[in-house]
């Protein structure tokens, strides 16, 4: 009896570690596909769709998905990582101004809150496309309502996101790694599947 139950043990801890595995090869795969900025999104949408098929035990080999993903959702993508970078600069644009400004105190949190409800909103696409709507137009409207219909959710997405600026801030190597279990994140709580 007590063996099984080492047994089931040594299966349950060998099965974390493959999914900790997965999601750090990940998070290095969308690293390195994110080396031009533009391709940040197709690359997380990859990243997304590799973690959702290897949560479900589908597919082949991670490494192999995620750049036959990359390259299928790519085209697409580039238009959209345009417009979040450009989203980017005007946020630090529109900060260094509201700095300057006499009610720094009250627009500094509100253009900080704005913020995390784009950027829960951007991941929240990426995740949309990576489980199966082709286009990027759908997908934000998409990603915009289960945004403001699950506010959990989105909350939780906003956490695994500070949590990952916070862990790049203090270990900036760790850029390479937390696009993996961001993405984990934006699956788990995406509820489509």
């Amino acid at each position: 009896m007590r063996t099984k139950t080492a047994q089931r043990r040594t299966t349950q801890w060998r099965t974390g570690l493959g999914d900790f595995s997965d999601c750090l090869l990940t998070g290095l795969l969308v690293a390195l596909a994110s080396i031009p900025v533009v391709t940040a999104a197709p690359a997380f949408v990859a990243g997304c769709r590799a973690l959702d098929r290897a949560r479900h035990g589908i597919g082949r080999p991670l490494w192999t998905t995620f750049w036959a993903d990359f390259r299928q959702v790519a085209r697409g993508g580039l238009l959209f990582a345009l417009g979040c970078l450009a989203a980017v600069v005007l946020f630090a644009v529109d900060l260094e101004i509201a700095g300057s400004m006499a009610g720094a105190g009250v627009l500094r949190p509100a253009l900080w809150s704005l913020a995390v409800v784009a950027a829960v909103v951007a991941v929240r696409t990426c995740e949309v496309v990576a489980t199966g709507e082709p286009s990027w137009r759908r997908a934000l409207v998409t990603a915009a309502r289960e945004t403001a219909a699950a506010p959990g959710n989105g909350l939780l997405l906003a956490g695994a996101a500070g949590l990952a600026a916070v862990l790049v801030w203090m270990l900036p190597i760790l850029a390479l790694l937390v696009a993996g279990p961001l993405a984990l994140a934006a699956v788990a709580t995406g509820g489509r599947r």
